[in-house]
């Protein structure tokens, strides 16, 4: 006969001991964070598997990865804590966002462009809330940041948002193309050009690279050859060194002359449409409503 889990031996901070592994990534520095020996963490987590009878995390190489039972206990979890938070921040200094905190996630183009306008201004408005940027490889990593509440906000491309996510849209981003100061080129880009240059960009599914094979199919062409880097600020000096062509935001390739390029434009209405995505939550983080009222 299967043991029944003894959700009566939970606690707060057997809760928290799993949160802090998933938020700062390992045993160690979540013990650190936590104030308590590494032991100590592990045998919170250990006696929180055994309440539950499932395992939370498994061993993965050198890493701990969250089951499938750990990833749907995390966001339960974490509502407990906010709630308990929310609770115990209740008062004049919550009501008036004197203190509290935000954390943020981006695509590491947008932390470099778009966010910093709209995040600096809030800080403006409210320095005393604590603000937490944090930088995520692609859209995937955005949502799981959001969902898994990582993050209680992020900056990504508005247009593939899931279902359960809602989204707030802040601009839409145009893109030019980079490319050497010495390349022969017309008043446009053409199909022809393109058949000549190397392209340089990030591999998919980034949006970048969405973005910019969706101009080769308009033109319908292909590039000859592609060198792919995941490091995008390496996109318009390399692009530039190797000869070749990157299609970046306009903002990142206004450093192309600084590297011996030049822009050129791209067809109208290349680019993507930004948004804030976030959880909808009847409990919501108050820094986070204000945030969403100043956007």
């Amino acid at each position: 006969m299967a043991t029944q889990p003894d959700l009566s031996g939970v606690s707060l901070p057997q809760i928290a001991a799993v949160i802090a592994v998933v938020d700062y990534g390992s045993f160690t520095a979540a013990a650190d964070i936590l104030g308590i020996s590494q032991p100590s963490l592990s045998r919170r987590v250990q006696s929180l598997e055994q309440s539950l009878g499932v395992p939370i995390f498994r061993a993965v190489g050198r890493t701990m990865q969250l089951t499938d039972a750990g990833r749907s206990l995390v966001p339960a979890g974490r509502r407990i804590l906010d709630e308990l938070a929310s609770i115990n921040a209740l008062g004049t200094s919550t009501r008036e966002l004197k203190t509290g905190s935000l954390r943020i996630a981006g695509l590491p183009s947008l932390i470099g462009s778009v966010l910093p306008e709209y995040v600096g201004k809030f800080h403006q408005q409210h320095p005393g809330i604590h603000l937490e940027i944090l930088s995520v490889q692609d859209h995937d990593e955005l949502v799981e940041a959001i969902r898994l509440g990582s993050a209680d906000a992020a900056f990504g491309v508005s247009h593939a948002v899931p279902s359960d996510l809602e989204t707030r849209l802040v601009c839409y981003q145009e893109f030019s193309a980079v490319l050497p100061a010495d390349t022969e080129t017309a008043a446009e880009l053409d199909a022809g050009l393109l058949g000549t240059l190397t392209l340089v960009s990030l591999p998919q599914p980034t949006s970048i690279r969405k973005v910019t094979d969706e101009v080769y199919r308009s033109l319908g062409c292909t590039p000859p050859r592609v060198i792919t880097t995941v490091q995008r600020d390496a996109l318009v000096p390399l692009s530039i060194a190797s000869g070749g062509i990157t299609m970046v935001p306009s903002i990142m390739a206004t450093t192309a002359e600084v590297y011996g390029g030049k822009q050129m434009p791209l067809p109208t209405g290349t680019g993507r449409a930004i948004g804030v995505i976030y959880r909808p939550d009847p409990f919501q983080n108050p820094a986070l409503a204000e945030f969403l009222h100043f956007l």
